[in-house]
């Protein structure tokens, strides 16, 4: 079984991601960590993935981010695995279709006021358009973003400030319905 977990940054894919890999005994990827790793072989510089972001720009990353999913699915062609898919990643065409053949897509969907709490208690993102506005950045990223999420998607799972564990719970009977568990 491969899953693949998208949504905004902040909406909990690595947490979740975590959890639903030990639950269902799979190899756990994130993309940043994967990106990261893909940046220190090819520029051998380690950054994370938000300071490659900045330090280099978006044309940069996306390529990077592309580069980088395109070896997770052959390295892990024939694995099975839980991916916690970066929050700009589906936006790509070539990305999506990757996605695609990955595995199950659960699309991770939660409140903006919660975001942007977290948003507040991370610091505004980098790729947010507006970075002294960042309710303005987030209501443009989402218009952007969600019908892509939506129509990529084959499950979402709708969070609220609820703990991790329960938004697992849900996960777990969403694919048992899916008929992939």
């Amino acid at each position: 079984m491969r899953i693949v977990l998208i949504g905004m940054k902040g909406c909990g894919k690595t947490t979740l991601g975590t959890l639903l890999a030990e639950q269902l005994q799979l190899a756990f990827i994130d993309s940043d960590s994967e990106i990261e790793k893909m940046h220190k072989l090819e520029r051998r510089e380690a950054l994370s993935s938000r300071e490659i972001f900045k330090k280099y720009g978006e044309k940069y990353f996306n390529t990077l981010e592309t580069r980088t999913l395109r070896h997770i699915a052959k390295e892990f062609g024939n694995t099975d695995f839980v991916f916690a898919c970066g929050g700009r990643t589906p936006l790509q065409e070539e990305n999506q279709e990757i996605l695609a053949h990955l595995g199950n897509i659960i699309y991770l969907n939660i409140e903006k006021k919660v975001l942007l709490e977290r948003y507040s208690a991370l610091g505004t993102p980098p790729f947010f358009p507006y970075q002294h506005d960042p309710e303005r950045s987030l209501d443009e990223l989402l218009t952007q973003r969600v019908p892509v999420y939506k129509t990529l998607a084959d499950i979402t799972i709708d969070i609220d400030e609820g703990p991790p564990e329960e938004v697992m719970t849900a996960i777990m009977t969403e694919l048992k319905a899916y008929g992939t568990t």
